[in-house]
């Protein structure tokens, strides 16, 4: 949960504080007899959500460091100058968009991503496949090769 807030937000304190917000909201629906059948699902989906009226409150898009591009031996500044370019590639990315990469770079299923999003399990491949696409596009006219 904190990985995924952290690239959502960007900003270790923020991230703290939602976190300690979801926490809360989790215990008091707890408290008050409110089953939850998927707690993992749930405390993801409660994550993102609170990241994204954190950012709304704020006025900015969302910015998530995502799909790490860099391979062993890179070095430091060309990291740092692939990860700029990719952030802002993703921020122009609509918020679900930004959800669905953020999810996969992750390493989630697609049953997951579907659970966590709210996106029929049906409709995740090709959402996905049409968000990677968007984003290749994006870096495409940025003069970057994503693969």
């Amino acid at each position: 949960m904190f990985g995924v807030a952290l690239k959502m937000v960007n900003d270790k304190d923020v991230v703290c504080d939602i976190l300690q917000d979801v926490f809360v909201y989790y215990f008091q629906k707890s408290q008050n007899g409110s089953t939850i059948n998927q707690p993992g699902s749930w405390l993801i989906r409660a994550t993102i959500n609170k990241c994204i009226d954190y950012s709304k409150s704020r006025k900015k898009y969302t910015k998530i460091e995502g799909i790490d591009p860099i391979s062993e031996g890179q070095d430091p500044i060309d990291r740092k100058q692939d990860q700029a370019i990719i952030t802002l590639a993703l921020s122009k990315l609509k918020p679900q968009e930004k959800t669905l990469a953020l999810l996969y770079s992750e390493g989630m299923s697609y049953k997951e991503i579907a659970e966590i999003s709210g996106i029929k399990l049906s409709s995740v491949g090709k959402m996905l496949a049409r968000t990677i696409k968007k984003l290749d596009k994006i870096l495409e006219k940025m003069n970057y090769e994503m693969y």
